[in-house]
């Protein structure tokens, strides 16, 4: 999807900004209380979608606890390990001039095209979403 480095690079920026904005509006409880969910699907059926939780499960892992990290949402994880680790990956590509998130992306990238590594992925999300329908995020 991505060839070129500066694109790549600009849209993980956006991401973790958007992400560490996002947590620092979460940790005052009284502005996440206030807007409620954000979920566009639970907002419209109800239902929360695979990634219901994951602010409260990084929370949770802020605090420490990691068995409520766990039981909010495991993609919490996932997404707390990428906020730490993709800013200093890219200000070490950038000062040694390298590419090598880049190449790691593109590498991830062509692996899961192969059926025998996305359908399992697949059907994790499909499990994760299951478990927040059944405990009601």
């Amino acid at each position: 999807m991505f060839s070129s480095a500066r694109r790549l690079y600009g849209l993980m920026t956006v991401f973790c900004v958007a992400g560490y904005t996002w947590l620092y509006l979460h940790i005052d409880k009284s502005w996440s209380t206030h807007v409620g969910t954000v979920c566009i699907l639970k907002r419209t059926t109800g239902i929360p979608c695979p990634s219901c939780g994951s602010t409260r499960s990084i929370l949770s892992l802020l605090h420490g606890d990691l068995v409520a990290a766990l039981l909010w949402n495991p993609f919490g994880f996932l997404i707390f390990a990428g906020l730490l680790i993709v800013p200093f990956w890219m200000i070490h590509d950038v000062i040694r001039k390298q590419r090598t998130l880049l190449m790691v992306y593109q590498t991830m990238e062509s692996h899961l095209q192969r059926k025998i590594v996305a359908w399992p992925l697949v059907i994790m999300v499909l499990l994760n979403w299951c478990w927040n329908i059944y405990k009601g995020v």
